[in-house]
């Protein structure tokens, strides 16, 4: 079917053969997936990403997961919406479920609910974290002060002293 349609465009229109080519080229650029499976029974989470026609498989025993946590990141058009994704933190590194961050922090919020009761049915679930000290302790400051602001509705030196404190009590 493919054949007998390129065929056509070829006859006519070479030239959109080029535009689709090109396009095609692109799409496979930047595609991305991933699918992840929580195994309840057999206790694990199976996590696959496609990234630019390469398959990556990584597999993480539930005790190993300490916490899942949603990764907040200003949108760069308009700091006052917050783009999340939602990341699997273990005892040695963060892996995150997704490339990209979007927004909806509700939704992420529920998300990170839903993946907690899967894996610590057998132990204490991990409390909820301020995003903004999670920007803190990843030394992001300037999108820590953003989130603040946003968040809280204050100026610009309150937010710039308030970071500075959770700096002082981290580094404590």
């Amino acid at each position: 079917m493919a054949i007998l349609v390129a065929g056509a465009i070829c006859d006519r229109e070479p030239r959109l053969l080029i535009s689709a080519g090109l396009f095609l080229v692109f799409a496979l650029a930047f595609l991305r997936a991933t699918d992840v499976t929580f195994d309840k029974i057999g206790r694990t989470c199976s996590i696959r990403r496609l990234d630019v026609l390469r398959v990556k498989r990584t597999q993480l025993g539930f005790d190993d997961i300490v916490d899942a946590r949603v990764e907040i990141e200003p949108m760069p058009d308009n700091p006052a919406i917050p783009s999340c994704r939602l990341s699997l933190a273990t005892k040695s590194t963060t892996v995150p479920l997704t490339a990209a961050y979007e927004p909806g922090q509700e939704r992420y919020d529920a998300m990170r609910a839903a993946v907690l009761d899967a894996v610590f049915t057998k132990k204490t679930r991990p409390a909820a974290v301020d995003p903004i000290h999670l920007l803190v302790k990843d030394g992001r400051i300037l999108d820590a002060v953003s989130m603040l602001r946003v968040r809280e509705g204050i100026d610009l030196k309150t937010a710039t002293a308030r970071v500075k404190e959770l700096r002082k009590a981290q580094d404590a």
